[in-house]
C-alpha cells in the first residue's frame, strides 16, 4: 500500500515538473470579458460548448452586439470525409473525417479586430462492411472529439498574446 502511494507521489511530481496541467479556465483580454457570440446555429453543439467554455473563463455573454465590447463571429461547421483506402477484399475502408470552423472578432460597431481564422481538425475512421451502424456511431464520436479540440484551440487563440494585443490596440 505504501509502495503504491509513493508511485502516485512520484508520478505527480513528474507530471508537474514537465509542465503538465489540467485544462481549466483561460485568461482572456479585458475587451473579451463582455462578449457577444454570433453563430449561424445557436443551438449547435459547438456553439453551446463554446459558450460554456467562455463562461468558465469569466466571460459575460451578452444578448446583443450593441451591449458587448466585442463580438466573436463563429462560422458554420464544415464537415467532410474522404475515402483514403480500401483493402483488396473490399471489406475494410479507411476514411479521413475533417471538421473546420472559422471565427473572427469584431468590435461592437462591426469593425474587424481580428481577421477570420480557420481551425481544422481531422480523424481517421476504419470501417468494415459488416459494421456500418457502428461506424456511423464512431463517426459521430469522432466529430464530437474534433469539436472539443476546436473549442480548446479557439480558447487558446483567444488567450494568445496576439489576440490580446489585437483587441486592445484597435479599441
Amino acid at each position: 500500500m505504501i509502495h503504491q502511494c509513493w508511485k502516485i507521489v512520484v508520478l505527480c511530481f513528474a507530471l508537474t515538473g514537465c509542465g503538465f496541467h489540467l485544462r481549466g479556465p483561460v485568461q482572456l483580454a479585458p475587451p473579451l470579458h463582455q462578449l457577444y457570440l454570433q453563430s449561424s446555429d445557436t443551438y449547435a453543439p459547438l456553439t453551446q460548448n463554446l459558450q460554456n467554455a467562455l463562461r468558465l473563463s469569466g466571460v459575460t455573454l451578452k444578448n446583443s452586439a450593441a451591449t458587448a465590447q466585442t463580438v466573436l463571429i463563429l462560422g458554420a461547421e464544415q464537415q467532410g470525409s474522404q475515402l483514403q483506402s480500401i483493402n483488396p477484399t473490399l471489406q475494410t475502408r479507411v476514411y479521413t473525417l475533417t471538421l473546420a470552423v472559422t471565427f473572427q472578432i469584431n468590435d461592437n460597431k462591426g469593425r474587424v479586430l481580428i481577421a477570420p481564422q480557420t481551425i481544422n481538425e481531422s480523424r481517421t475512421l476504419n470501417t468494415t462492411s459488416d459494421q456500418m451502424l457502428g461506424a456511423s456511431n464512431e463517426a459521430a464520436t469522432l466529430y464530437q472529439s474534433m469539436r472539443s479540440a476546436i473549442i480548446f484551440d479557439i480558447m487558446n487563440h483567444l488567450s494568445s498574446q496576439q489576440i490580446s494585443q489585437g483587441v486592445q490596440v484597435k479599441k
